[in-house]
């Protein structure tokens, strides 16, 4: 994948993340987000965990268990 792949998956993240109604359907979001984060950090050892979830609206990492 390439940057600008990530940077528009980033902006779909946020957008339905800024769509969503309440707190609980933004923290699904945000987690499902962390655990997107977590695969393409896997995939690409230069990828940017921390800007990407910044780019995503999410504002701390979850720790739940990675499969």
């Amino acid at each position: 994948m390439t940057r600008k792949d990530y940077i528009r998956i980033a902006d779909a993240m946020l957008s339905a993340r800024n769509e969503a109604r309440g707190a609980n359907s933004r923290v699904v979001l945000d987690i499902a987000v962390d655990n997107l984060a977590w695969t393409l950090e896997q995939d690409n050892p230069r990828f940017d965990r921390a800007r990407f979830l910044t780019a995503c609206g999410v504002e701390h990492t979850y720790t739940g268990v990675q499969s």
